[in-house]
């Protein structure tokens, strides 16, 4: 029970700090998933609009 204590503690002094590890994550993933919708969510929505006329 401690260790998650101590884990929860770690993760908030992390967020608390400017440079956060985890928010750092976050942004990148966010990001990245950002741009994997776009380069593939536009061509099928293309491919969509094609294929329905």
């Amino acid at each position: 029970m401690s260790s998650i204590s101590r884990l929860a503690l770690i993760i908030k002094e992390d967020v608390n700090r400017e440079e956060s590890f985890i928010i750092n994550l976050y942004s990148n993933l966010l990001n990245a998933w950002f741009k994997l919708v776009i380069w593939f969510g536009i061509p099928f929505l293309l491919y969509l609009l094609i294929t329905w006329l």
